[in-house]
């Protein structure tokens, strides 16, 4: 009779035990994936802003993108897209001069059987 007391704690302990293994295991696996995305995001924005100011279209910045998936900057399993917006083309805005352009940088991953998504965006100036 003790024996089988003695198993069941053990079993639940053990249950116990790999179940926070395995939450801390999707915890740290959703923070790198995270992490991963915010990063790919950050070197689309770096290659756009080192760009001069009349080239930043969506056609230069499609380009870069696929530059930086080529070189595995951006990793497999990572959709990034990007839209450029002129600023004195947002409503409420067309009386202004030309010299500030909107990007907005998106990211796309899967974790588990959802898909995450980070956008960020950013001016980029003349």
């Amino acid at each position: 009779m003790d024996l089988a007391v003695g198993i069941i704690v053990i079993m639940v302990f053990i249950g116990l035990i790999a179940t926070l293994f395995y939450n801390f295991y999707l915890s740290t696996t959703a923070k790198n994936r995270n992490a991963i995305a915010t990063n790919c995001i950050i070197d689309v924005i770096e290659q756009i802003k080192a760009m001069d100011y009349d080239e930043v279209n969506l056609q230069t910045i499609n380009l870069k993108i696929a530059t930086l998936e080529e070189e595995k900057t951006i990793p497999k399993g990572y959709k990034v897209t990007a839209t450029v917006k002129k600023y004195n083309e947002t409503e409420g805005n067309t009386e202004k001069m030309d010299f500030i352009k909107i990007l907005t940088v998106v990211v796309e991953y899967e974790m588990g059987k959802k898909t995450e998504k980070i956008e960020i965006s950013t001016l980029i100036e003349k």
